[in-house]
């Protein structure tokens, strides 16, 4: 029943980068992250992996040619299919083509739900894996939380609790507002309907976390009785990806590994102010932690 697994979000792969765009990424050097990558989430030796979103930089700001969408895809193909574990992946915005911000050629490669999809992922732990772009990302970046996503949410939730199952809510952006006041931040990155995603949780007591990328922020909080773990990129600083475990106690325990490039890190980190850099990287507890989730100690306790 204890789980252990690893959360990897924004890796950016990039075939051809002229340029890093917008900091903290470091598309120029994808290919290095992609080999230092495979290495260390196989060390952790976890039961399983998703990777949250924004696997490659196709759609959007990017403005990557089809054929280089092309291989970008299928060098990032065979970068995880260096994974030991079982890998499972939810889209992200970038993820499209930037011609037609179809997700077709992606999903011939990286299987992708089309609506919500529920995986049993290890014995009393289900996954929601959440694609939340009924539309185009070139039309609709942060995605839509639609009434489809929440019917099939309540009901999975629904068989979890009466199975005495974990569910864990897998989506690329955010769920959470974002509350500090951070200078060197615009606020967003949240879903559409987030509000409705939330009171469905909240009425879900199967349901014990909700895992995002999407901003390249570490954060971590407790809501009510359940947790909300935002996670920052693979692709620029802090570099890296969070190590999870579920206890049969009910705690949750996490470690945000950093990859061993440190040239990489400092390129990465001295294209932002300290305050910055400070906000990605999060609080200590941000990064490494462990947290009693009340609901995961309802179920398995």
């Amino acid at each position: 029943m204890p789980s252990h697994f690893v959360f990897v979000t924004d890796s950016h792969h990039h075939a051809a980068a002229a340029e890093d765009f917008g900091a903290p990424k470091m598309l120029t050097r994808s290919h290095e992250i992609h080999r230092a990558m495979v290495p260390a989430i196989n060390a952790c030796k976890a039961d399983f992996i998703v990777h949250g979103g924004d696997v490659v930089c196709g759609g959007g700001s990017f403005e990557m040619p089809f054929d280089i969408y092309l291989q970008t895809i299928d060098e990032a193909k065979n970068a995880f299919d260096g994974l030991h574990a079982p890998t499972y992946y939810v889209p992200g915005n970038h993820d499209c083509d930037a011609q037609e911000g179809s997700f077709e050629a992606f999903a011939r490669q990286f299987p992708i739900p089309e609506t919500l999809d529920i995986v049993e992922a290890a014995p009393r732990l289900r996954l929601a894996l959440a694609n939340v772009y009924p539309v185009s990302p070139l039309e609709d970046s942060l995605g839509t939380w639609t009434e489809a996503h929440d019917r099939i949410l309540r009901e999975a939730a629904a068989r979890a609790y009466d199975d005495r199952c974990a569910l864990i809510l897998f989506i690329h952006p955010w769920v959470f507002p974002q509350y500090e006041a951070q200078a060197d931040f615009v606020p967003g990155g949240i879903v559409s309907n987030a509000e409705q995603l939330m009171e469905t949780v909240k009425d879900q007591p199967a349901v014990i976390a909700i895992f995002t990328g999407h901003r390249h922020i570490n954060r971590i909080r407790t809501y009510r009785d359940f947790l909300i773990i935002d996670t920052a990129c693979l692709i620029g600083f802090p570099l890296g990806f969070r190590e999870v475990w579920l206890t049969e106690d009910g705690y949750f325990k996490t470690r945000f590994r950093t990859l061993d490039l440190p040239d990489l890190m400092q390129a990465s980190f001295d294209r932002s102010p300290v305050k910055t850099n400070q906000m990605w990287q999060g609080e200590v507890h941000d990064r490494d932690t462990e947290i009693l989730i009340p609901r995961l100690k309802a179920l398995w306790g």
